[in-house]
């Protein structure tokens, strides 16, 4: 065994021996051995505490495993020896990201930048930062940035650019950069689906269809993709393979649960025959995929009390002459102010009359509708608001991530999202018995919270003085029975349209009522009846009108027949003020129960069926005996006055009520 030499230090041999351990660290990297590496790159930092290289892998490997707190430990010893290092700086900014401090996150993906101007790696991650962080024109001006340095760049940052092109109401260039990105990236599934997604948020339903097929031709298991893809051709009334995807969805949904990859947009969902459990795992999913930033604190139970009265605020991104909206505007003038400071926090910005009447309606009106949601969070708590309202939930316009940085104490999902929005920082989804029964509670994130006779409220004001209009004046026959529907076509699916057909075959001279929303809805269905034997022309297609004349005219038809399990809600609630009765067919989601809800309480629970069966016979009773129907009509006149559905001064007090209950709930929590 050789001995030091006289002339060797204790330094030397240290030296020495660092580097020996950091051959064996690099030794075990090259040869697939992580376990090896970093045992000896902890050892490295054991001989030289000073040593960056050391710092910095151990402090990847503690990133990779999610022990932020550890990583940034060596991330910062990295940066005490060498504070320009741009790889610390990068990572410790992931870091910083995955543990939800995005600002302290964006400050170092910019110091690597100021170091090192061309440093891709940093672009994308700031990229996709100011995107997450709603700064849509920087983050397209740093892809631009990327893209002049790396014509290479990841697809993502092509649909990144895309996506907030399209936040910023430059759809033809979000149409135009998503085009290009599938062109050169042909085989990729995503960027089609998301082309497809452009299509159908612009009723552009037919041509989302190849970029939709495509994307489920290359990801025969996207959820998304199949989701897109029925939902495009749901609004065209063309259900080509319909039953199939769905049932694609359900099996996807069931085995993957709430933790699948791919999340489904949830507002779709509804509309499709879907399990209550497979509704719950579509919003589970959808809320992971928001929940980017952990939620702060929530605001301590005196600082909201600290009013004098209750205050309760809704966010909305639909002040304006929107259907939720137009039925909530007489509840919302008849609050109680003695009882409750009202406050609306507007996420879209509109200066029509019927907006301004809404701004009259609460007490503070705040437009937020350019301002990002951390800071939307932070106004709501300097407000100090006890109760906040979701009135979107998974709805085009919305901002959920507000409700997910937890801005007021109690958070409800209200009316705007007929379903669960699966997520923890929602408490309560405000409902009626009927509309959630207690059986269906384990399907939904949050506790009920019960209305005593219905969920929707109704502005009864919006029908007009006067008689109704003629038959002639809205383009119906004078003879023959009328059965209607103005629901939207994405609701129609095929066996309740053969349900439907079946009744007028069985009714002679009777048409069939329907909204006209696009072009190749009307067409599609016009063939699908001609296919079940019906004269075309038998289906007659209500153009759009203001919303006073569109109450008004319901009273023309003679029975109004709903979807399933997308059911009617503001359009139940249309029928019923003008005097038109309501057949439903509930099953076991929300979104199929409100038309039923609506029904017991204008006192006509009769006329709620629990199969297609019954809601067939029924509808044929109806239709072929005059004086069934003339007793559900006279029933329906005789309790708008007495039943609760139209009596807004209670439903307000109700309301009042039901907030000041969950308040003292909240504050007698330990």
């Amino acid at each position: 065994m050789s001995s030091p030499s006289p002339d060797t230090t204790p330094e030397d041999i240290g030296a020495a021996a660092a580097d020996a351990l950091v051959r064996a660290a690099e030794d075990a990297s090259a040869h697939g051995d992580p376990a090896a590496a970093e045992d000896a790159w902890r050892r490295v930092l054991e001989t030289d505490p000073s040593h960056t290289e050391a710092s910095f892998y151990l402090g990847n490997r503690s990133r990779e495993r999610g022990k932020y707190v550890e990583a940034v430990t060596y991330y910062e010893r990295v940066l005490r020896a060498v504070p320009d290092h741009a790889g610390a700086l990068n990572n410790l900014g992931l870091v910083y990201k995955a543990s939800g401090e995005i600002e302290r996150a964006e400050a170092c993906y910019r110091a690597v930048l100021q170091v090192q101007p061309q440093d891709t790696a940093a672009l994308i991650n700031l990229a996709h930062l100011l995107f997450q962080r709603e700064q849509h024109a920087e983050a397209i001006a740093t892809s631009d940035r990327l893209l002049a340095l790396d014509r290479d760049a990841p697809a993502s940052i092509h649909l990144l650019r895309a996506l907030s092109q399209e936040r910023l109401q430059d759809v033809a260039s979000a149409s135009a950069s998503l085009r290009a990105a599938t062109e050169r990236w042909p085989d990729d599934a995503t960027l089609h689906a998301y082309l497809g997604t452009l299509y159908v948020r612009q009723h552009r339903y037919s041509e989302a269809e190849a970029p939709l097929h495509r994307s489920v031709e290359l990801a025969p298991n996207s959820a998304y993709a199949l989701s897109m893809l029925a939902r495009a051709r749901q609004h065209r009334c063309d259900w080509t393979a319909l039953d199939e995807l769905f049932a694609r969805l359900e099996a996807i949904l069931a085995a993957e649960g709430g933790e699948g990859p791919v999340p489904i947009e949830p507002f779709a969902a509804l509309a499709m025959p879907l399990s209550p459990l497979a509704q719950l795992h579509v919003a589970q999913r959808w809320a992971r995929k928001i929940a980017f930033v952990p939620p702060r604190a929530e605001p301590a139970p005196s600082s909201a009390a600290s009013s004098r009265r209750l205050r309760v605020a809704f966010v909305c991104a639909n002040f304006y002459e929107h259907p939720t909206a137009q039925l909530s505007m007489e509840f919302w003038e008849r609050i109680d102010r003695s009882r409750l400071e009202m406050f609306a926090y507007s996420l879209r910005r509109s200066n029509d009359a019927f907006a301004r009447r809404i701004q009259r309606a609460f007490e503070h009106f705040v437009d937020v509708s350019e301002d990002p949601v951390d800071r939307i969070a932070q106004r709501i708590r300097e407000d100090r608001i006890a109760v906040l309202i979701d009135r979107n939930g998974y709805t085009i316009h919305a901002r959920p991530a507000i409700f997910a940085l937890r801005a007021a104490p109690v958070q409800i999902n209200c009316i705007g999202f007929p379903g669960t929005l699966g997520a923890p920082w929602y408490d309560y989804i405000f409902t009626d018995r009927f509309s959630l029964p207690e059986r269906l509670a384990p399907f939904y994130s949050e506790r009920a919270l019960y209305m005593p006779h219905m969920t929707f409220p109704s502005d009864t004001t919006r029908l007009p003085a006067g008689p109704a209009p003629t038959r002639a004046a809205c383009g119906l026959p004078e003879q023959g029975f009328v059965f209607c529907c103005f629901n939207n076509a994405y609701k129609i699916l095929p066996e309740m349209f053969a349900l439907w057909m079946r009744l007028l075959r069985a009714v002679p001279g009777s048409v069939l009522w329907l909204l006209e929303t696009n072009p190749e809805a009307k067409a599609n269905l016009r063939r699908e009846a001609a296919r079940a034997g019906v004269d075309p022309e038998r289906l007659i297609f209500a153009s759009r009108v203001p919303l006073r004349d569109h109450v008004a005219r319901n009273a023309a038809a003679d029975l109004f027949v709903d979807t399933y399990p997308y059911g009617a809600h503001t359009t139940a609630n249309d029928a019923l003020l003008a005097g038109l009765p309501v057949l439903t067919c509930v099953g076991e989601t929300l979104a199929s129960r409100i038309a039923g809800s609506q029904l017991r309480a204008i006192g006509l629970p009769e006329l709620i069926t629990e199969s297609f069966a019954d809601y067939e016979k029924l509808a044929l009773e109806l239709a072929t005996q005059p004086a069934l129907l003339k007793s559900y009509r006279d029933r329906l006149a005789a309790n708008h006055p007495t039943h609760p559905l139209f009596d807004m001064a209670a439903y307000a007090r109700d309301f009042e009520d039901a907030m000041e209950r969950v308040w003292i709930e909240h504050c007698a929590q330990p």
